[in-house]
């Protein structure tokens, strides 16, 4: 896989959801969801599975306004 490959894959949130305890947030590829799952449901634990999306970056504003 490609440096570009890696910026276009797609990527997952993955929540851990166990009881009692602060939830694990964490940020998978897509071909590392299912392991993601069969890891939470052999401790009990539930997931929460969303698309994630990358943070849109802001234009370098301070570039423009030494000019």
């Amino acid at each position: 896989m490609t440096s570009s490959d890696r910026v276009a894959a797609q990527l997952y949130q993955i929540t851990y959801l166990p009881a009692g305890a602060e939830p694990d947030v964490r940020t998978v590829e897509a071909g590392e969801v299912a392991a993601a799952i069969e890891h939470a449901g052999d401790r009990g634990m539930q997931v929460l599975v969303r698309p994630y999306t990358r943070p849109l970056q802001e234009p370098d504003t301070a570039k423009k306004a030494a000019s």
